[in-house]
């Protein structure tokens, strides 16, 4: 089963096409799946997150370890579930998340404030922009289909794993 985390949420890239109209949805009619020719700042300008600063972040920090840790989940996933633990991201809670990683967080850090970071948050923003119909988070799909009742995933994902179900699944 195939699984895959993009942290960006809500958030939207400022783009020029946008002054002084609403941010998301301006940005979607601009950038999402149906633009026709989507504005060259679409993924590159300044982001704007849901939740605020904090939460901008986050993404990034998720994004750079996610890469950091070859864009596995069963190794990235203990560093977002931690850094989202508290319902408060901070620098220190990151480092602290990063070193039970077996990460150095100043390893983490120069991808947030590198290209690498820009790069990553960029392709995030693509990504999620680019998903038709769209309109709350978290967007999840298990194979191909939407599931709009988070509630529901593990059985979903139970039920519709292939194999020998792992020992979450035995309930």
């Amino acid at each position: 089963m195939d699984f895959d985390f993009i942290p960006f949420g809500n958030a939207y890239v400022k783009i020029s096409e946008c002054e002084g109209e609403q941010g998301f949805n301006c940005w979607l009619k601009h950038c999402g799946p149906d633009a026709k020719s989507p504005a060259a700042d679409c993924y590159t300008g300044d982001i704007v997150c849901q939740h605020g600063s904090e939460e901008c972040y986050g993404n990034l920090a998720e994004v750079c370890v996610k890469s950091m840790l070859n864009d596995d989940p069963s190794k990235y996933m203990p560093f977002v579930y931690c850094l989202e633990a508290n319902g408060k991201v901070s620098t220190s809670q990151m480092e602290k998340c990063a070193t039970i990683s077996g990460l150095n967080p100043s390893d983490v850090t120069a991808c947030m404030n590198g290209d690498k970071g820009k790069s990553l948050i960029a392709a995030a923003a693509k990504k999620t922009a680019m998903v038709p119909g769209r309109d709350y988070v978290p967007y999840i799909e298990v194979n191909g289909k939407v599931l709009k009742e988070t509630s529901l995933l593990k059985e979903t994902v139970c039920r519709d794993y292939n194999g020998t179900k792992p020992e979450g699944c035995k309930f």
